[in-house]
């Protein structure tokens, strides 16, 4: 994999080899950590709306639209603090306050706010 033009790895398993790999592939692996996925907002934000949009919905999706397998859904996102200076947030608040348990389409959730 070090030789191959990789763009991403998909990764299960022990912490040590996932060390490994994210040093070895210089951060290019996705690694699911115990059935948690994440998703990690780093200091680059977009300047273009529509893409911070696309993210915002994405974020949703990844977290809620999942076929019965929550461990492939995403668990849990971080998100720079840069990110507190657009709409994010509205974003994401607008995408899962359409969410239900009626029409199933969100399921159990636990939050937590270190604030």
């Amino acid at each position: 994999m070090k030789k191959a033009p990789v763009n991403q790895t998909l990764f299960t398993g022990s912490s040590n080899v996932a060390e490994h790999l994210m040093k070895s592939l210089k951060g290019k692996v996705r690694i699911e950590d115990a059935g948690f996925d994440w998703k990690i907002l780093g200091p680059d934000v977009p300047k273009d709306q529509k893409l911070i949009d696309y993210i915002g919905w994405q974020s949703d999706q990844d977290a809620y639209a999942h076929t019965g397998q929550k461990c492939s859904a995403q668990s849990i996102l971080f998100m720079h603090k840069n990110w507190s200076k657009t709409n994010f947030l509205e974003i994401i608040e607008k995408q899962a306050n359409k969410r239900s348990l009626d029409n199933l389409s969100i399921g159990p959730i636990l939050s937590w706010n270190n604030e």
